[in-house]
């Protein structure tokens, strides 16, 4: 189902929606949905949408920030990343999750119709709703009814992940550069 509600918010497309990252993603699914069914944008401003894709009792809502990312510039963006992690103190306990490959990015990009540039190349960015996909698929978050990820610092393909369960459904996800925290309900 994600790939379905993934298809529909991809349909925000154009010049403005080239380098922009994910900010946000809360995944919802049972339970009384205000949102109508297909794509509604509930805020639109200069360098930030909030869009939500439903379908059913299914909705996944995305902040996105625009413009935030230049492809050209991907070594420079993954060097900066990698040095801001550097600076934090290690978190102990996390636990190996998983390494997504440029195949992996490529077939999903194509699956949901996502033209970002930022997802192509030889080491490009991973979707953050491949992340959450993958998440959905890890036997502690299967059958999640409400999960939100925010994305501080983007992965890249080849990095290897790591989770790390905090408390009261909160945990995080790690890399050599990657960033993510996380609630699960």
């Amino acid at each position: 189902m994600l790939r379905e509600v993934s298809r529909i918010l991809a349909q925000l497309k154009g010049e403005r929606f080239m380098g922009g990252l994910i900010a946000k993603a809360v995944w919802r699914q049972g339970g009384e949905m205000k949102e109508p069914e297909g794509l509604t944008v509930l805020r639109d401003r200069k360098d930030t949408v909030i869009a939500c894709g439903r379908i059913g009792d299914t909705s996944l809502t995305l902040t996105m920030l625009l413009g935030r990312f230049d492809p050209k510039d991907l070594e420079k963006e993954i060097a900066a990343a990698r040095a801001e992690a550097a600076k934090e103190t290690p978190e102990t306990g996390g636990r190996p999750w998983h390494t997504f490959t440029p195949g992996e990015v490529a077939e999903f990009v194509r699956a949901v119709n996502d033209v970002n540039t930022i997802h192509q190349g030889e080491q490009p960015v991973v979707p953050g709703l491949l992340i959450l996909e993958q998440l959905l698929r890890t036997p502690e978050y299967e059958g999640a009814v409400n999960l939100t990820l925010k994305f501080i610092r983007p992965a890249f393909s080849g990095e290897a992940l790591t989770i790390t369960a905090g408390e009261k459904g909160k945990f995080t996800i790690r890399g050599e550069a990657a960033l993510v925290e996380g609630s699960v309900k």
